[in-house]
């Protein structure tokens, strides 16, 4: 069934920032840096990108690292507490009196929150106070991990309900495709949606920066060029399902493929996938590098002949986006959110969700070089989105909800 209360901006529109005074936007998040993953990337790179124009501000939680957090732009820390659950330190935005007070003495004309809990209820409660308009970014398979924590139904469809309450409090949703929209109504969304992209910071590569980067990876993991190598980069964690993938490659082993498998990152599951490798047989396959710089992104990620993503939990990905920066292609479940925009054989690798068809999947991937580089160099071309440009979107989606604010206001 058509939703015809989600929007698509006209991306070609162009908006001229100098002609306009610079809108001073409020951002909010529950978890933040140092802590790291996607969602607080996505809202740190906007953060970097829109304070080149604007007036930005992140309201976050205090941490006890927080001040190695060095970026360009302002922010305000709340009291906060550590939730082992999750191994990041959560905000208390309400318990906090001087941070409340540091917030309602701000002025803004936008808020817009990334996480629909503590500092959702807090944000939307100064928008109405202040009488500017609140967004909210729909990110995470919310579904899934209250599955995953609740084990009942009745218990799952109570909690969903509750934070759809939350949504509903907002001006706009902002989601990253049709499907993540779905799931902002499976909470119980009612108001509108705008779809929005999300991208990396990391540059586009060209062939000769790519071909460069592949022999420093040789010299840094001890690689033969002619090895086949893969590569998971992100959180280690159960959800991201990275044993399935390991499965998948026992499989390919046994039927006599040779290769690497880094699987770049840290997390609850590290210790887990550790023996099942063992148990696999695939200590001489499988490298766990640990979290590694920022910097070094480039070279692994040029050096992967193939990406494996089989997740059914992430409604975006950007590491697909990242690999797409080096020309690399990836395996994703067909259906999944993670595998949306990718055209079978064309930009990517789609497989059911079945082990033996995954690896069937790459196997038929890996066995042709010269088609797996075309479409690899086709994933460039197709997937790859940077937060510059991204980031120009959300502006443009700013200006068209403060203009239905000031309509509303006007007609009041």
């Amino acid at each position: 069934m058509e939703d015809n209360n989600i929007i698509q901006l006209n991306l070609s529109q162009n908006v001229d920032k100098k002609e306009t005074k610079p809108l001073k936007v409020l951002m909010a998040m529950d978890t933040y840096l140092p802590d790291v993953d996607g969602v607080i990337n996505s809202m740190h790179n906007y953060c970097n990108e829109l304070s080149k124009y604007c007036e930005v501000t992140a309201l976050a939680p205090k941490h006890k690292k927080q001040d190695k957090v060095n970026v360009n732009y302002k922010i305000l820390r709340c009291k906060s507490v550590y939730v082992p659950i999750i191994r990041n330190y959560y905000g208390k935005p309400n318990k906090d009196k001087q941070f409340i007070n540091q917030v309602m003495q701000g002025d803004y004309d936008i808020i817009h929150v990334h996480s629909p809990f503590r500092m959702a209820k807090f944000c939307v409660k100064v928008a109405k106070q202040k009488n500017i308009p609140a967004v909210i970014t729909f990110h995470t398979n919310i579904k899934a991990i209250i599955k995953k924590y609740a084990k009942f139904n009745w218990l799952t469809n109570l909690i969903l309900k509750k934070i759809g309450k939350i949504y509903n409090q907002y001006d706009m949703v902002y989601a990253v495709s049709d499907m993540v929209a779905s799931q902002a109504r499976e909470c119980g969304y009612t108001g509108k949606i705008c779809l929005l992209p999300l991208g990396t910071e990391l540059k586009k590569s060209t062939s000769q920066e790519i071909d460069a980067n592949r022999i420093i990876a040789n010299k840094q993991f001890n690689l033969n060029e002619d090895e086949l190598v893969f590569l998971y980069v992100g959180r280690v964690v159960t959800l991201k399902r990275i044993d399935f993938t390991l499965k998948a490659l026992k499989i390919v082993k046994d039927k006599g493929y040779k290769f690497k498998f880094f699987i770049v990152g840290r997390g609850e599951a590290l210790e887990k996938l550790k023996r099942l490798t063992q148990k696999l047989g695939l200590t001489d396959e499988v490298i766990f590098t640990g979290f590694i710089d920022r910097e070094l992104f480039p070279v692994i990620n040029s050096r992967a002949d193939l990406f494996l993503f089989p997740s059914l939990y992430d409604n975006f990905g950007l590491v697909k986006v990242e690999a797409s920066a080096y020309n690399t292609a990836g395996v994703f479940v067909k259906g999944s959110c993670a595998g949306a925009e990718v055209i079978d054989n064309y930009n990517g690798f789609l497989t059911s969700n079945d082990l033996n068809n995954y690896a069937d999947t790459i196997i038929r991937a890996i066995s042709d070089k010269e088609n797996l580089k075309k479409v690899g160099v086709t994933a460039g071309q197709t997937l790859y989105t940077n937060w510059e440009d991204c980031s120009k979107e959300l502006y443009k989606a700013y200006l068209e909800i403060l203009k239905e604010k000031n309509e509303d206001n006007a007609n009041k």
